[in-house]
């Protein structure tokens, strides 16, 4: 006469399924800033001494490297956050850059601040963002109407899917000739994981 199987074999499978799709559910609907943020920075390193510091290309400051021209840290007006923040024309337009680590196959938005050189009356100033060489994101600030205690800085945010490289190479810079160009500040790289980020991925640009 044939035996019937315990139950308790399948209650713990069961158990072991019900407790791995909470696993699951909890990791997709976690907030990016918690469970998905690779990389953030205020330009607050190093604390300059003065109201505006220069760094030329080649050089280093923080986890940024100058690629192009010169850029400035500065404390001479309000910053989107802290205390500093990245004028992107020193002297000269300038680039900055900062190498991330990148999950293949994986989409990751850019969040930053934007506003511009309030110190040479109205002026119109641009940039752009690129990943690997690749432009994510072309913007424009008019500095009309602001001061260096009202600078007046909107959000902006991009996505990139990184494809093939283990590595990328994000970079800012000034398209703005003269002295006077865009401030960037509160830069912030997220990973989307699934429906995280899923808003605004379908416009993401493909880089390798």
């Amino acid at each position: 006469m044939a035996t019937k199987r315990p139950r308790t074999h399948r209650t713990a499978i069961g158990v072991a399924l019900a407790v791995g799709l909470s696993a699951l559910l909890t990791a997709l609907t976690a907030s990016p800033a918690a469970a998905a943020t690779v990389f953030a920075d205020g330009f607050e390193t190093p604390v300059i001494g003065g109201d505006f510091q220069e760094f030329a290309a080649g050089q280093q400051f923080g986890p940024w490297t100058v690629t192009t021209g010169t850029v400035g840290l500065t404390r001479d007006w309000q910053a989107a956050e802290g205390e500093q923040s990245l004028d992107l024309n020193g002297f000269s337009p300038g680039a900055v850059a900062r190498t991330l680590p990148t999950t293949l196959l994986t989409t990751y938005r850019v969040s930053y601040a934007l506003a511009g050189n309030p110190d040479n009356g109205p002026l119109v100033v641009t940039g752009k963002v690129t990943a690997n060489g690749h432009t994510v994101d072309t913007f424009s600030f008019d500095t009309a109407g602001h001061t260096p205690s009202a600078m007046g800085y909107v959000y902006r945010t991009v996505y990139f899917t990184n494809v093939l490289s283990a590595t990328t190479v994000l970079q800012f810079a000034s398209t703005t000739a003269g002295a006077f160009g865009p401030v960037i500040d509160d830069v912030r790289v997220e990973s989307c994981l699934l429906v995280i980020c899923s808003a605004g991925t379908a416009g993401a640009v493909r880089v390798a």
